[in-house]
């Protein structure tokens, strides 16, 4: 469908995952031990999941773009287990959120878009059927 290296919610989704590692050395894992594996998992999957989606048929983008949605919402709850438990400070879950919010904007978007171009094609596909 697209190639993946043109795509900006891929690069936005890059970056969520860049700025998520890049304070993964700061996480105190001793408060939380398990959430820093958790949290590496999830967010790596949301640029994953975009790629790979963008090579397949319209059906399987969008597929995958609602899962990379999903894996995206995951690591926002890991993020606020994470600063429950004092395993991270408030700037660096701040930097990640207002990133991870940015991804997700965009994620719902291209959905929205995708969504309304295949209805578009039915409609169409339906006027052409009609005597």
């Amino acid at each position: 469908m697209n190639d993946p290296r043109n795509l900006r919610v891929l690069e936005a989704a890059l970056h969520f995952a860049g700025v998520v590692h890049e304070h993964m050395d700061l996480l105190d894992i001793t408060r939380a031990p398990r959430i820093r594996a958790q949290l590496l998992r999830a967010v790596d999957s949301v640029p994953a999941n975009i790629a790979e989606g963008a090579r397949g048929s319209r059906a399987q983008f969008a597929n995958h773009l609602r899962i990379a949605r999903g894996s995206a919402d995951e690591v926002g709850v890991h993020l606020r287990v994470a600063r429950q438990a004092g395993a991270i400070a408030d700037p660096e879950y701040w930097r990640c959120e207002n990133t991870r919010v940015l991804v997700c904007k965009m994620l719902t978007r291209f959905l929205r878009t995708l969504d309304e171009e295949e209805a578009y094609a039915q409609h169409r596909e339906r006027s052409r059927r009609v005597p």
